[in-house]
């Protein structure tokens, strides 16, 4: 395990999770004590702050569903029924969420609206694209998941793929500054058109800036327009100069946009856009990237 961070497991049965999206609930708070509810779903990183950070009291107990630990530790899960607690960790403690989780943290000093805040400022942004783009909401989620399951399969650290999923999630809030008339136009654009459309990622990446815990989403989302060749916007960057996140989003967010319905064009088959990657490996896309989602997307579960 983690130094710092005691586990304990439960000898009773484990009651099964039931599938939920992810909440932040408070339950109670007196004093400097609160107690929380977290629902987490099933492909989610998360991490407990080290000390110097944040050097509070935190006791967490499983409620239902499956969690590894990842970097040191590794390998180690945490069940329905398990609980863990530390006080003050000498580096975060990162997880990830192999099945939905519901969990019970007793926390002191309280953290409750701080987290709220970032989670509901996060939901607030995902909305705003969501209301200018009909075809946005299923895209982020989808490319948040593919994305992370493509990064781990490259080996991405814990705190990479956090990254990965903020600016996967994220990529395209800058479109909330393009006029509608641009955004969901049926036919061709224009040249000036393309020339506005073109800035969205520079508009995100300096509306994510704005969070320190976004800085490095921001990164990514600035850059998930950039081809390996060079021939991208809006830097014109290539290669191992475009941050490995953002290659990997633009690698699911192509893949996603082929094969699935949007204003200018019908959804195409999911071997159509396997052809594309496939095609388009070392001049639009990092071949590498296009390897690990391609075997991502074999799966089942994900295809």
């Amino acid at each position: 395990m983690v130094d710092g961070l005691t586990l304990g497991k439960s000898e009773g049965d484990r009651p099964k999770a039931e599938k939920k999206s992810t909440t932040l609930e408070l339950l109670v708070q007196q004093g400097a004590v609160e107690v929380t509810r977290h629902r987490i779903a099933a492909g989610k990183h998360f991490f407990l702050d080290e000390a110097k950070e944040w050097s509070g009291f935190e006791f967490i107990y499983v409620l239902g569903g499956l969690l590894t630990l990842t970097g040191e530790g590794k390998g180690n899960t945490v069940r329905s029924g398990d609980y863990l607690y530390h006080r003050g960790l000498p580096e975060r403690a990162y997880f990830r969420v192999d099945e939905d989780v519901d969990l019970l943290m007793v926390s002191s000093p309280p953290s409750y609206h701080l987290i709220k805040e970032e989670i509901q400022e996060m939901m607030a942004l995902a909305r705003s694209v969501e209301e200018k783009d009909e075809a946005t909401e299923g895209h982020c989620h989808r490319l948040e998941r593919l994305a992370i399951r493509t990064g781990e399969r490259m080996g991405l650290s814990a705190q990479r793929l956090i990254d990965l999923s903020y600016g996967a999630y994220l990529h395209d809030i800058g479109k909330v500054r393009v006029p509608d008339g641009i955004l969901n136009k049926a036919g061709p654009l224009t040249d000036d058109e393309w020339v506005e459309m073109r800035r969205h990622p520079e508009h995100g990446a300096e509306m994510l800036r704005e969070k320190a815990f976004l800085k490095d989403a921001a990164k990514i989302v600035l850059a998930h327009h950039e081809n390996y060749d060079g021939s991208g916007y809006p830097s014109g960057i290539r290669g191992e100069e475009i941050p490995i996140e953002a290659r990997v989003v633009g690698v699911v967010d192509a893949y996603d946009a082929i094969t699935s319905e949007r204003p200018y064009q019908k959804a195409l088959a999911k071997q159509t856009a396997v052809l594309e990657l496939k095609l388009n490996a070392g001049t639009q896309f990092d071949p590498r990237v296009v390897r690990a989602f391609l075997s991502v997307i074999g799966e089942d579960d994900l295809a």
